[in-house]
């Protein structure tokens, strides 16, 4: 069996005497670190989460922006291209009124020119036939031969007038 000598009776009380200095000095100081260092972890975690509940609300939010962002590049983009078509189609419109403008002008030239060729033709045919009127005085003709002579080359300068303006 055990044998209880002084030794062990000794070694009996010197360790309760050590666990009471160590609860007196040591166990608390050690259960308050534990403690400090438990309610640290706690507001580590605790700081954890609110920092990750903070980031998803920013993430959030920033995809929130982002798709904002997006839709407004969007809407520029087709404010742009409208504008642009709208740029296109009055340029188009002032290109086809120069165009007829243009048109105009060079048909009223045309009629112009037609009259100013009909003019200096009538006035030709009127040099050719006081040219032809004074051959014929020269072989002595009469009044009514003369004049018979001036209306038929009026009356076929007419005709020719005529089918000049239809062509």
């Amino acid at each position: 069996m055990i044998d209880l000598n002084g030794t062990l009776l000794f070694q009996f009380v010197n360790f309760f005497i050590l666990v009471a200095i160590l609860a007196k000095f040591a166990y608390k100081p050690i259960l308050k670190v534990l403690e400090d260092r438990r309610n640290k972890i706690a507001t580590d975690i605790s700081s954890a989460e609110e920092a990750r509940a903070t980031a998803e609300k920013l993430k959030a939010d920033y995809e929130a922006q982002l798709q904002k962002a997006h839709t407004e590049a969007q809407a520029i983009v087709d404010k742009a291209v409208k504008q642009a078509d709208k740029e296109a189609q009055a340029q188009l419109d002032a290109i086809r009124a120069q165009i007829a403008r243009e048109k105009e002008i060079a048909q009223a030239e045309i009629v112009n020119e037609r009259e100013a060729a009909i003019r200096e033709m009538r006035n030709e045919v009127v040099t050719l036939s006081m040219a032809v009127a004074e051959k014929l005085l020269q072989k002595n003709m009469d009044t009514d031969m003369n004049q018979k002579l001036v209306a038929e080359c009026l009356k076929s300068f007419d005709k020719q007038a005529a089918a000049g303006k239809q062509g």
